[in-house]
């Protein structure tokens, strides 16, 4: 089964997402989707910087849509 990593940012501050974005690559496994998820997810916290994501209170979630949901 493959799986398709789907990533929300969201504003706490602002009490809104941007729509959801689509990693280009599918996975073979949940495994390797959530681990992919965490990483990416730590690489964008810190590309955004810690002003930003203070000063709007970003979070960042994830979830790997599995075979069918794709």
């Amino acid at each position: 089964m493959k799986f398709l990593l789907v990533f929300t940012i969201c504003s706490q501050i602002h009490g809104n997402c941007i729509p959801p974005m689509v990693h280009d690559k599918h996975f073979d496994s949940h495994y390797e989707c959530a681990t992919t998820g965490y990483g990416m997810a730590k690489e964008m916290m810190a590309d955004f910087g810690q002003d930003y994501v203070e000063r709007n209170q970003i979070v960042i979630g994830f979830k790997c849509k599995a075979g069918s949901e794709i």
